[in-house]
C-alpha cells in the first residue's frame, strides 16, 4: 500500500476515479495498483506527481514501508 499517496489523495479529497482519468486508466487498474496487485510505470508515478502537484521526490510519494 501507497502511504503517502493514499494520504494525498485523501488530503486533497481526490476520488480514485479522479485520479485514473486524470493519468488514462481504469478505475479497476488504479484500484489493484494502489493495493499492490499491479506496478505503477515510472511515466504513471509521474502523472500522478503532477496531478497530485506533489512537492516531494516519486519514491516518496510511491513509499510503501
Amino acid at each position: 500500500m501507497y502511504y503517502i499517496l493514499e494520504r494525498e489523495l485523501t488530503l486533497k479529497g481526490i476520488t480514485r476515479k479522479q485520479l485514473s482519468i486524470a493519468i488514462g486508466l481504469g478505475t479497476t487498474a488504479i484500484t489493484e495498483k494502489l493495493r499492490g496487485k499491479r506496478n505503477f510505470t515510472l511515466e504513471e508515478c509521474k502523472k500522478v506527481k503532477e496531478f497530485l502537484q506533489f512537492d516531494g521526490t516519486i519514491d516518496e510519494l510511491f513509499r510503501t514501508d
